[in-house]
């Protein structure tokens, strides 16, 4: 039997949630579609930026947020080799704070809203291929359930299943980031309205990646490292060395000594930065990791995944209000996402990118030690906030920093040629 509808959703993840919510509330008859049944566990670091805060108020969970077992964070402290910076969350329209909630309590708690619309939803439900009439156009998709395979007829589909490999071909990109979380019972670090990252040379002396510690409201921890593929390319270890070395940060040993492990460690892979993906073709839009809606700096997606999940809908109801699915319509959609997103994600990837490691940052971090708006500049490009060449706009730190990095150079030039 085929069932027809306005739109499919194929994932109902956050980007997948907010697609169906935006879109049924917009009028739309939706059918989303998961390969899992929930709650399910989503290895993250659980953090929600205020942007991404202010997506789930929009969604009507704001109260929900301020649960006192979510954490709540309002200042960022950064562990770098040489240097510690501490400031606030960016005064910015999304609010003074951001939270941290585990993903398999905030994935049910978006699901759950999205079907509040009236939308209809099917778990242990797989997407196999998209339907396409004789001149290319999009009908639908096909799907196994308990081992039947139905059709589903639409003339519009958003692909929101992450690294999945539904409808990838010539549209996803490829990962190039991997990262590891474990939680902890226990932690005694400091200030725990805080989201501490760890800049350390084991993660930055090959590539890029950070450690962090986010703490949840109920005693609870969320502790992880990521790095980049490149990294693991050219040193030839895995992701759960990394991790492990992580663990064993002075620093951090310090932290967890009396700290007890609730679960074991998980690992996901990831890709950032907008680069190298098409998020609209004729009958469809890719949403969140799908569309690689993920920070090239920080990691954090749900915001970006929701962000996206919400414009996907007013775009899916701007194309049956015009009764045209083209890609020409639907380009509406990447123009708009570009604008609001590009300069940040696309200006954090080439720095990641180009760097051939991230400890040549070190003489600037601690410059910014003793430059309050360059530190705020720093926290802005991690967030989401600003592009990373807003850092131009403070030339004295630069200066600085350059004049800290050619120091040693100098130094051992002057003692070479005193020898000579």
């Amino acid at each position: 039997m085929t069932e027809w509808w306005d739109l499919i959703v194929v994932g109902a993840g956050p980007g997948g949630a907010s697609t169906t919510y935006h879109a049924a509330r917009a009028g739309l008859k939706v059918l989303l579609l998961d390969r899992q049944t929930f709650p399910r566990d989503k290895a993250c670091g659980d953090g929600l930026m205020p942007h991404a805060a202010e997506e789930v108020t929009l969604m009507g969970l704001g109260d929900w947020l301020d649960e006192p077992h979510h954490g709540v964070f309002t200042d960022f402290s950064f562990h770098t080799q040489t240097a510690f910076l501490r400031d606030s969350v960016p005064p910015s329209l999304h609010g003074p704070r951001g939270y941290v909630v585990r993903r398999e309590e905030t994935d049910l708690k978006l699901l759950e809203r999205a079907r509040s619309t009236g939308a209809q939803f099917h778990s242990d439900t797989r997407a196999t291929k998209l339907l396409r009439s004789p001149a290319g156009r999009v009908t639908g998709l096909e799907a196994v359930i308990d081992g039947e395979t139905r059709r589903y007829e639409a003339p519009l589909v958003v692909v929101a299943d992450g690294v999945g490999g539904f409808a990838g071909d010539g549209m996803k990109a490829h990962q190039n980031a991997v990262a590891r979380r474990q939680y902890f019972r226990g932690v005694d670090g400091p200030n725990k309205r805080d989201l501490h990252i760890f800049i350390t040379e084991d993660m930055n002396e090959h590539g890029a990646g950070y450690g962090w510690v986010f703490y949840f409201g109920d005693g609870t921890a969320n502790v992880g490292a990521g790095v980049s593929t490149r990294a693991l390319a050219r040193t030839g270890r895995n992701l759960k060395d990394y991790f492990d070395r992580f663990l064993e940060e002075p620093r951090l040993a310090g932290w967890l000594e009396e700290a007890v492990p609730e679960s074991p460690a998980k690992s996901w892979s990831l890709k950032m930065g907008m680069w190298g993906a098409r998020r609209h073709a004729q009958g469809v839009m890719m949403v969140g990791d799908a569309g690689s809606m993920i920070h090239p700096i920080s990691g954090e997606g749900v915001g970006y995944a929701m962000e996206s999940g919400r414009l996907a809908a007013a775009w899916a109801h701007q194309a049956h209000t015009l009764k045209d699915f083209s890609a020409g319509v639907l380009s509406g959609y990447e123009k708009q996402l570009r604008r609001q997103r590009a300069r940040e994600h696309v200006s954090g990837h080439a720095m990641v990118s180009l760097m051939p490691s991230l400890s040549i940052m070190e003489p600037l971090f601690k410059a910014c030690e003793k430059d309050p708006a360059a530190r705020r500049a720093i926290v802005e490009s991690f967030t989401g906030d600003a592009p990373v060449y807003n850092l131009l706009k403070h030339p004295r730190t630069l200066a600085s920093a350059a004049r800290q990095a050619i120091r040693p150079h100098l130094k051992r030039a002057t003692n070479g040629g005193s020898r000579g």
